[in-house]
């Protein structure tokens, strides 16, 4: 499809340019105009003439290209380079120039036309077009977009441990890390984002952190606690990640969208990405002959290609909303302005205010009567709902009472094994004490793993406090490998089980969640995967995730005792246990922890050996992240 329509573009610029003056032949030096007047008209070879010279007097001098900073470090610096070579070897180095500009020169670039073509973002392209007369010749179109105006956008971001911004509305009356004030995607893309959500933009102008160009500064401000959130361009989180620039577990990200950019998360509508335009001051041949090179580009799956113009519909929605660019003067709004530009308007809209308010008051005498039935109507309401909600209070009362009940049972459950632990760590340290040999390396490890249990058995007690009061967790957007990982490290230095730990997980499991609850269900599945194993020389747990429809599947699976599928129904039931002294809480807990994921829980027994338990735990609205 991409070669279709590369050979497509090139066939349409090929009739442009043939018709009826001829057709360029790109070399690696120069472009060459075919010589076709014996097959034309007297009049047909004058036109030839007339293109041909053209050309020969515009490289006379270098075509100059300005290269606006943020495109050279696009797609990790190969969009630009692959674009300058293409124009290269169509043109020849001695006659092309590329100039690259930051803001200001940018700017004055285009005010004095030092320059013949641009590449510049949506952003710069759509002030400028109206007012300065820049063409668009080419888009580009990102490979891991639907669309070439769908290229972009900006992405929210914050500390993982900041839990008061959870929304994009959280971010009024923070502090906010940006690009700098033009900035299309590190700023402006974000802006518009919290104006659609009914944000009062100007209330967060003296509270945003303008630190430069560079995506690690933006992340910086964030993660070192200069800025609270920060507006990063779609993408660069990724990269970052990827080079390992930055810990991804240090922030969390905020408002995310699917729609069009696979690859990348992106919190804001998106736009295009960036423009090859041309100056008014350039001919319309060399536009035509520099948007053919550009079209017939070779590119592999890491790089980006060259489309038709895309249309900035959506960056002109954005100028618009945020009244900047070539809508600047509608910021300056007056009444008296307006009311003497459409004068004949508002004289009929008072005229039809009038006629409402006569009818109004007329109708006011029947209003009068109808309100005293509503008044009355209104407080019998008033009546039943204050006895419904006294009655519902009452209810949710019983249901915390039975819950209390419920989860002092969980409490002698889960506070067993930290227990343990601790009770075992104290004896062998008392054991050591008494011979008088106590190495401090040892000493210092058996107090952590001391400190690591108590601590978690206070979580659990916090936990279930919550429970009783009725709180259900807080979910937030968190890559779930973290804890199975961690459930997993703590199983292992519990040394339950001498049997084989295989895992199977890969990284960024995104989902939304409570990553102490995930960690507590699979501990739990764990523990009841050793407690099957007890006896077996070839003991061996396998811990695999993988994407199950819409969820993440988490299978814990032991080689323990051949079972049957009702075996394995009778014991997933709540309260129920196959253990001499268990409680039957460990599969309970579990299910409870996925209901409140909106998940669900499913045991199957394995054809050989053992069982197999399924953990499904909703996918966030992004499944196709770079983790697949």
């Amino acid at each position: 499809m991409e070669n279709c329509l590369k050979t497509f573009c090139f066939f349409v610029l090929s009739l442009v340019l043939c018709a009826p003056v001829g057709a360029f032949d790109a070399s690696p030096e120069v472009v060459v105009l075919k010589d076709q007047s014996a097959a034309r008209p007297e009049s047909a070879a004058a036109q030839t003439g007339d293109v041909q010279a053209d050309v020969e007097q515009f490289f006379s001098k270098p075509m100059r290209i300005g290269v606006q900073f943020e495109f050279l470090d696009s797609n990790h610096g190969q969009a630009y380079q692959q674009t300058k070579d293409q124009i290269v070897r169509t043109f020849g180095g001695k006659n092309v120039e590329f100039v690259p500009l930051n803001v200001e020169e940018l700017v004055n670039s285009i005010s004095e036309a030092s320059v013949d073509f641009l590449i510049l973002d949506a952003g710069f392209y759509t002030r400028y077009e109206t007012t300065n007369g820049l063409k668009a010749v080419a888009s580009v179109w990102p490979l891991s977009s639907s669309d070439p105006s769908v290229g972009t956008g900006s992405l929210f971001i914050a500390r993982s441990s900041d839990d008061t911004i959870l929304t994009p509305k959280d971010l009024v009356g923070k502090t906010i890390a940006a690009y700098y004030p033009k900035s299309f995607t590190g700023y402006l893309a974000g802006l518009r984002d919290l104006y659609q959500r009914g944000v009062v933009i100007e209330s967060l102008e003296d509270k945003v952190i303008f630190v430069g160009p560079e995506p690690e500064l933006v992340a910086g401000a964030v993660s070192s606690g200069r800025a609270d959130a920060g507006i990063l361009p779609a993408c660069e989180f990724e990269r970052l990640a990827n080079e390992e620039h930055l810990d991804r577990s240090l922030y969390h990200l905020i408002g995310l969208r699917d729609d069009g950019l696979y690859q990348c998360a992106h919190s804001t509508e998106l736009y295009p990405s960036f423009y090859f335009a041309a100056l008014p001051g350039t001919t319309q041949v060399l536009r035509k002959a520099v948007g053919t090179a550009l079209f017939t580009m070779k590119s592999d799956i890491e790089s980006v290609d060259w489309s038709l113009p895309a249309t900035n519909r959506a960056v002109h929605d954005l100028l618009f909303d945020l009244k900047i660019g070539p809508y600047a003067n509608l910021a300056a709004w007056r009444l008296s302005t307006f009311a003497k530009e459409q004068s004949t308007t508002v004289m009929i809209f008072l005229g039809v205010c009038f006629l409402i308010i006569f009818y109004a008051g007329s109708l006011s005498v029947l209003v009068r009567r109808r309100t005293k039935l509503l008044d009355q109507a209104i407080a019998d309401r008033e009546r039943i709902e204050r006895e419904a909600a006294a009655s519902r209070d009452h209810i949710a009362n019983l249901e915390r009472t039975g819950i209390v009940g419920q989860m002092s049972t969980m409490i002698a459950h889960e506070l067993k094994q930290p227990l343990g632990a601790i009770t075992n760590f104290a004896n062998g340290l008392l054991r050591r004490a008494r011979r008088g040999k106590i190495d401090p390396k040892v000493l210092a490890e058996v107090l952590e793993e001391i400190v690591e249990q108590g601590t978690r058995a206070s979580e659990i007690v916090n936990r279930v406090r919550a429970y009783a009061k009725h709180q259900n967790p807080k979910l937030a957007m968190e890559d779930m490998s973290v804890s199975i990982n961690r459930a997993i490290e703590a199983f292992s230095r519990s040394r339950r089980t001498n049997a084989v730990i295989d895992k199977h997980v890969m990284s960024y499991l995104w989902a939304d969640i409570d990553g102490w609850e995930i960690e507590l269900a699979v501990l739990n599945l764990l523990k009841n995967a050793a407690d099957a194993l007890e006896g077996y020389d070839d003991a061996q747990i396998r811990v695999e995730v993988r994407p199950e429809d819409r969820f993440w599947r988490i299978e814990v699976s032991d080689n323990g005792a051949k079972l049957t599928q009702q075996d394995v129904d009778r014991f997933m039931l709540p309260l129920v246990t196959s253990k001499e002294n268990g409680l039957g809480l460990g599969i309970s807990i579990v299910s409870n922890i996925a209901e409140r994921h909106h998940g669900r829980v499913i045991g199957r027994a394995n054809p050989e050996r053992g069982v197999t338990i399924c953990l499904d735990i909703p996918r966030a609205v992004m499944p196709e992240h770079t983790a697949i």
